[in-house]
C-alpha cells in the first residue's frame, strides 16, 4: 500500500530525503531544500525559491563571518558572532533579492532548524 502512494501520480513526492543522514552532521543544500519543502507541503516549483533563501542565508553568514569557506579545525574555537535573524531576513530580501515574502523566509528559516536537528548539528 505504501508503494502505491510513492508511485501514484498525485501522491508522488517532489523530492526525497535520505534517512541515513540522520545525525551525520553534514549539511547538504539540496537535502535541506527538500526537507524544508516536504515539511511545509510545498510544490516542486517552490524548490528553487527555498534554495535561494538558503543560499542567501549562507551568504549572510559569510558576510558577518559567522562561517568560513576554509575552516581550520586546529584553531577552532567558539565564535562570538551572533546572527540577527531579522537582519538576515532583510539581507535576503534587499541584498540577495530573494523572491519571497518576509513571512515565507521566516517560515523557511524556522523549518531549517528541524533539518539541523535531523542531521545532528543542533540539539532539540
Amino acid at each position: 500500500m505504501t508503494l502505491l502512494s510513492f508511485f501514484g501520480c498525485k501522491n508522488e513526492p517532489i523530492c526525497t530525503v535520505n534517512e541515513n543522514n540522520v545525525g551525520k552532521e553534514i549539511y547538504d543544500l539540496d537535502e535541506a531544500t527538500c526537507f524544508i519543502a516536504l515539511k511545509l507541503n510545498k510544490k516542486k516549483s517552490d524548490l528553487k525559491l527555498i534554495q535561494s533563501a538558503l543560499i542567501a542565508e549562507e551568504n549572510y553568514m559569510n558576510k558577518i563571518e559567522l562561517i568560513s569557506e576554509n575552516p581550520n579545525p586546529e584553531s577552532e574555537s567558539e565564535s562570538n558572532a551572533v546572527m540577527d535573524f531579522n537582519e538576515m531576513v532583510e539581507y535576503a530580501l534587499n541584498v540577495e533579492k530573494v523572491d519571497l515574502t518576509k513571512e515565507e523566509l521566516i517560515e523557511i528559516y524556522d523549518t531549517e532548524i528541524e533539518y539541523l536537528i535531523f542531521i545532528g548539528v543542533v540539539d532539540e
